[in-house]
């Protein structure tokens, strides 16, 4: 009788056990989650800011051309930055549905 009581304690120390390491396992892969989804925000607002100064730029040197009569090399800058920096934000883009992509197939 002593060895069914001990054997039915054990079997249920084992099953909080292993119900408290899925509970963990999931907690886990949700910190993950929003730690991977905090990372992808902070890199889109950085991106973003880049696009906003480079815009700035640009709207710089056309002021500067207008005013001088004249293109000048501001505007050439300003152009190159826009170029680039809507190029990083594509490319972010283009990540960011690929990765989506691969978590979807991966949930199937």
């Amino acid at each position: 009788m002593v060895n069914i009581i001990c054997a039915l304690i054990t079997a249920a120390a084992t099953i909080i056990c292993a119900v408290v390491a899925a509970q963990e396992n999931k907690l886990l892969k949700t910190k993950r989650q929003e730690e991977n989804l905090a990372k992808k925000r902070a890199e889109e607002a950085r991106l973003q800011m880049q696009m906003i100064a480079a815009n700035s730029d640009l709207t710089v040197g056309i002021a500067l051309a207008l005013q001088s009569g004249r293109a000048n090399g501001e505007v050439e800058k300003g152009l190159a930055a826009v170029k680039s920096a809507n190029s990083k934000y594509t490319k972010f883009l283009e990540d960011l549905a690929l990765d989506t992509i691969n978590q979807k197939e991966k949930s199937q």
